[in-house]
């Protein structure tokens, strides 16, 4: 499977200084978020990083079809299947008619998946808010909106 961003590691040296240095200091407020996940993570049992991805992915963008999964993971679609029916079987995931096809999957999270990622989810907005509380208003609401438009610029292109 080639790459998600494919050319992207190296592309970075041909970008202006000042954007070189935001993307540095965005990298590293980035990690400390991730390792809040990374330990929420750690608490949930039977939950693999691979397995929260393909959840996290349904849940944000579904229900979707199979292909449009991989795509969004930047994986293959027999490797999101496999996953996916690893996620069924735990009640994660589910699979289920489309409404204009009856030949088409469509792929939702249940509600037990909901709740899992509403665990998750509690612990960041926790520490987020903490965080977020520290700031005076004007910024938090700057904050707010950039981080918003940034989220946008960085979504993958997927058919």
């Amino acid at each position: 499977m080639a790459p998600r961003f494919p050319g992207k590691i190296n592309a970075m040296f041909d970008l202006p200084a000042d954007v070189k240095e935001s993307a540095w200091l965005i990298e590293e407020a980035s990690l400390l978020w991730t390792e809040v996940t990374l330990d929420a993570v750690a608490e949930m049992d039977d939950l693999s990083l691979t397995a929260l991805r393909h959840l996290l992915a349904a849940d944000r963008h579904g229900p979707l079809k199979l292909s449009a999964l991989a795509c969004q993971l930047g994986l293959s679609a027999s490797a999101t299947g496999r996953m996916v029916d690893r996620l069924v079987t735990l009640d994660l995931l589910k699979r289920s008619p489309a409404t204009h096809s009856r030949r088409e999957v469509r792929i939702e999270v249940t509600c037990r998946g909901h709740e899992i990622l509403e665990q998750l989810r509690s612990v960041r907005r926790q520490r987020i808010g903490e965080a977020l509380n520290k700031l005076p208003a004007a910024d938090r609401h700057t904050l707010t909106r950039l981080l918003q438009q940034l989220t946008a610029a960085a979504e993958p292109p997927c058919e």
